[in-house]
Formats: C-alpha cells, sequence, structure tokens
C-alpha cells in the first residue's frame, strides 16, 4: 500500500492542473474535461447539483449553448490552494448566444481526488448572468 503522503500533490501542482482544467472546458472537448475528471465527478452551480458524468456533461452542454463558440476569454484575477481544494477567482469574457458581449466575475472552487478533479463549484453574478441569458432554456 502507497503512502497516503505520497499521493499528495503540491499547491503549485494543483494549481496549475485547475488552471489547465479550465483552459480546457473552453475548447468545447466533453472527453478532454471528464479525462481530467474522476470516474464519478459532481458539479455544482450554487446549490443546484450535477452529479455524475451525466450531470457534468449536462451543464458543460448548457454552458456551450449560451456562448457564441471561439468567444470565450478569460482572466486568471486569484489562484488559491489548500490541500486538495483550489480556489479561483476567474473575469470570464464572451458573446452570448444573443451575440451580445459578456463579462462576468467566478469564483470556481477545484476539489481534487489525487490528480483527478472530483467536484467543482461555481459561482457568479446571476443577476448579471440572468440578465445576459434571458430567453435561454436548458436543452434536454
Amino acid at each position: 500500500m502507497q503512502d497516503a503522503k505520497a499521493n499528495r500533490l503540491d499547491a503549485e501542482t494543483r494549481k496549475r492542473l485547475a488552471l489547465e482544467f479550465l483552459d480546457t472546458l473552453a475548447t468545447r472537448d466533453l472527453a478532454q474535461v471528464l479525462s481530467r475528471m474522476t470516474d464519478e465527478p459532481s458539479w455544482a452551480f450554487f446549490k443546484q447539483q450535477f452529479p455524475g458524468r451525466e450531470g457534468v456533461e449536462a451543464i458543460l452542454r448548457a454552458a456551450y449553448e449560451l456562448y457564441e463558440p471561439g468567444s470565450q476569454d478569460r482572466d486568471i484575477d486569484a489562484v488559491y490552494c489548500d490541500g486538495d481544494t483550489v480556489l479561483i477567482k476567474t473575469t470570464m469574457r464572451a458573446r452570448t448566444f444573443k451575440g451580445e458581449d459578456y463579462e462576468n466575475l467566478y469564483i470556481m472552487i477545484v476539489h481534487f481526488e489525487g490528480e483527478k478533479i472530483r467536484h467543482v463549484e461555481e459561482f457568479m453574478d446571476t443577476a448579471y448572468g440572468n440578465e445576459k441569458f434571458a430567453g435561454w432554456e436548458m436543452s434536454s
């Protein structure tokens, strides 16, 4: 049995992996995104839970519908790591499905299990998001 400390990544490695994960989200390649996650990942958008690979796929499909392909760009404002958790403060810019400019602050909390992401928590300015995405309905 391997020592648990041997399986722990240092803070800089976790931060790098979390930032690479955000870059992968922008590629719209679900297989690539899921390859960075555990076998049973989950995603939370505020209190709404999206469990399992199907849940992660659903939230990513929604994000891909909300923004024009290739329009997303982000600034990383801060990155913090504590143990297996990385917190990223990021400003994301894009063009919405309605062709409007979009700029919003996000907090992403990324929980690791070894080198894979087990759970993502996503927070943003919902009042602004609701205004920009009015009229959109999640496809099934």
